[in-house]
């Protein structure tokens, strides 16, 4: 049965990249005929890579998520296409998930909850949500692992190695380290199918914000948690950006989002790496709450001084430092073609914000015009680095549409001063 669903596994993912390959090029070719311009091929590319990783599933959906964080390696309109990628999929079979609790927690359904709704709050590609309430009570959230998901991921991910060793093969493409970068998608994923790192990044959460008393990471029911079965408290509230049916003061809100970043960041250098508006909700007494803890960053002391040492330089006016920070800390700072034009970006780069108030610049299309750059002149960057942008961008982005006053920047200039080799001379 396994090498009869590997099979068919193989030959599901032969049709369907060849029907896109083949869409692609027939509407390039009309593209080409009727005169359209490159942005329009652009976008039918990104428009079928899209389309693919929706067909193809499971890993592939966690994949394109991960890689739709990573504007340094991949052009704007592929990141805009994989970006629309959302991780919602039928449920799985009740079944299976009675026959999962059972075997990992040693006992029926029946013997360890007092309740427990057959039809899930929630399904990904990866896992579903049911809401639950033990026996003394308590209302709680069972995550369970999809069944045979493992063992997919595995085989759909040798086929992306084998795929970026062929794309390694070409001198343009090779630049781009196809094969490490799989690689890295690769542990991501894997992380996310072991509950234990997500129960172990939990506990490490809430020691983070324990004096907290506006944030909250769900408690976790440890004596019912495995590799495949993570029971939590569960969490009342709506998602952020629905704040207006709370009554909660949006500007407190914001800053609290902006404080708790920071703090990841530049005093924990553990960074929750998925902050997108469905994974921050607003609890009934107006406290935020962080879900969906699978994904992290983690930045240690050296790199935690050299990311603000890379603010620091760039509110000084100083694209020469920052340009030498991120060639410092590439994994291929060796065989970066063309370092001198690069730092010559960079110092052209810094160079427009300067001079401008901290309140006028947006750090999400600061972030994204340096990816750019990043990506034009193949300086590959520390993937922590880009996890760590990627969340200060998505953290803006919720921030502006709470209170567009908001200034991440100011509130950053706290942390920032920390640091003795950082001197505010920011406009």
């Amino acid at each position: 049965m396994r090498r009869a669903r590997l099979l068919f596994r193989a030959l599901t993912i032969l049709v369907v990249v060849t029907q896109h390959l083949l869409r692609y090029l027939v509407g390039w070719l009309v593209l080409w005929v009727v005169g359209r311009d490159r942005a329009a091929r652009q976008a039918l590319f990104g428009a079928c890579v899209l389309s693919l990783f929706r067909r193809l599933g499971a890993t592939f959906i966690k994949v394109g998520q991960i890689m739709s964080t990573r504007p340094d390696l991949l052009p704007p309109h592929v990141i805009d296409a994989l970006s629309q990628l959302q991780d919602n999929v039928g449920p799985f079979d009740f079944g299976a998930v009675r026959a999962i609790l059972a075997e990992d927690l040693g006992r029926p359904l029946e013997e360890i909850f007092a309740e427990f709704s057959p039809v899930p709050i929630a399904s990904a590609s990866v896992s579903q949500v049911h809401r639950a309430r033990l026996p003394d009570g308590q209302i709680v959230a069972v995550k369970v692992r999809r069944p045979n998901i493992e063992e997919l991921c595995a085989f759909d991910l040798s086929v992306m190695r084998l795929f970026a060793r062929l794309l390694e093969l070409m001198p343009s493409m090779a630049l781009l380290a196809p094969v490490e970068s799989v690689e890295q998608f690769a542990r991501a994923v894997q992380q996310q199918l072991d509950f234990t790192i997500e129960a172990e990044n939990n506990r490490r959460f809430r020691r983070n914000f324990a004096g907290d008393k506006d944030v909250v990471f769900p408690r976790l029911v440890d004596e019912l948690c495995t590799r495949r079965v993570l029971v939590m408290e569960y969490i009342e509230g709506v998602k952020i950006l629905e704040f207006r049916r709370t009554g909660a003061e949006p500007r407190r809100l914001g800053k609290i989002g902006f404080r708790v970043l920071l703090k990841m960041i530049f005093e924990d250098g553990f960074v929750h790496a998925d902050l997108h508006p469905g994974n921050v909700f607003i609890t009934s007494d107006h406290r935020v709450a962080l879900l969906d803890l699978g994904l992290v960053g983690q930045l240690d002391s050296t790199h935690r001084q050299a990311f603000a040492r890379y603010f620091a330089a760039w509110a000084q006016n100083d694209g020469r430092t920052m340009a030498q920070i991120m060639i410092e800390h590439s994994p291929s700072r060796d065989a970066i073609p063309d370092p001198a034009g690069f730092t010559r970006a960079v110092e052209e780069f810094v160079g427009r914000y300067y001079g401008k108030r901290l309140g006028e610049v947006h750090i999400a299309v600061v972030v994204f015009e340096m990816m750019q750059i990043l990506r034009t002149y193949r300086v590959r960057v520390n993937a922590t680095f880009t996890v760590v942008n990627i969340a200060i961008a998505m953290t803006e982005g919720i921030g502006k549409q709470l209170d567009p006053t908001l200034d991440l920047m100011a509130e950053a200039l706290p942390f920032f001063a920390r640091f003795d080799f950082f001197q505010t001379t920011a406009p």
